[in-house]
């Protein structure tokens, strides 16, 4: 069911976009983890440090609170920021914002070259006039999606966990391989959706205006509905009303919030990516066997 030549020249065309996205995620990963490493460490202030100033506001007859509202700063407000755990900003705004990004643009620009792009061109016209069937193709490109995603996230996995172990964060292994299992689930989703899509359309920019439009629709909404998640909510200085965009992304499926804490929360939500892959690929290999070709 697998043609190797049509393996060998996917892999060809398209491991220079994987090893750019791999290696970029990875490098950002070590960054923001030692960056916010040093953000918690230099977070642990020294209480006595700040004595001498506030001795000399209540010498004067001041106080902290009226220095803050002359400043036009709500102490409540300082209060709930500081008070933010910053693991659960990390986890909510890293793994669901900045790892997504890459992989997303990954598989948009990756499915749309297994079909589309080459049916636009002309070149799976080279393809098929081969003994090679039209199901073996789909099989073909459908193994090269997924076992690429799935090496790009077990590197960014080891990669992970050996920065969190050497900066020695008091955080399970198990929890990040479940978010990194998590990001491999949902652009799994998003790769099937780039797929099916590219072997439905014909044309290039049909492909990419729906898989890439998706893929955007997706990103946005998710860091609109940040603002109304319940850490920025507790905080106070969450929008309510934003948290309706979270239910227009595909993302909030990959629940960040529950792995964290330990609840099983995020299993059926798990599950429902994991669906929407698998019928994804489905539709996606039997449009491309059966439909007619412009060849």
């Amino acid at each position: 069911m697998i043609s190797k030549p049509l393996l060998k020249q996917t892999i060809k065309s398209n491991w220079g976009l994987w090893a750019a996205s791999t290696a970029s995620v990875c490098i950002l990963l070590v960054i923001i983890k030692v960056a916010s490493g040093s953000v918690m460490t230099n977070s642990a202030s020294d209480e006595t440090a700040l004595l001498p100033y506030i001795q000399a506001l209540m010498s004067q007859g001041l106080t902290l609170e009226g220095l803050f509202a002359a400043m036009g700063l709500n102490p409540d407000l300082l209060t709930n920021i500081t008070s933010m755990d910053m693991d659960q900003v990390i986890n909510e705004i890293f793994y669901s914002l900045t790892m997504v990004l890459l992989p997303l643009v990954y598989v948009i620009v990756t499915g749309n070259k297994l079909f589309a792009s080459q049916v636009d061109n002309g070149s799976m016209a080279f393809v098929l006039s081969t003994p090679t069937k039209r199901t073996t193709v789909s099989f073909t490109q459908m193994f090269f999606m997924i076992v690429s995603l799935f090496a790009m996230f077990t590197i960014t996995s080891v990669v992970d966990i050996t920065v969190t172990q050497i900066l020695d964060r008091n955080i399970d292994s198990s929890t990040i391989l479940l978010m990194n299992y998590g990001l491999f689930l949902f652009t799994l989703a998003m790769g099937g959706l780039c797929f099916m899509f590219s072997s439905i359309f014909n044309y290039s920019k049909y492909s990419l205006a729906f898989g890439g439009g998706f893929g955007l629709l997706f990103f946005l909404c998710k860091i609109l509905g940040l603002f109304g998640t319940d850490i920025f909510m507790q905080a106070g200085i969450g929008i309510e009303s934003m948290n309706t965009f979270n239910y227009l992304t595909m993302i909030s499926l990959f629940d960040t919030g529950s792995i964290a804490d330990g609840t099983s929360d995020y299993l059926w939500k798990f599950g429902i990516l994991f669906g929407i892959a698998v019928i994804s690929f489905a539709i996606g290999t039997t449009s491309f066997a059966k439909k007619d070709l412009p060849l």
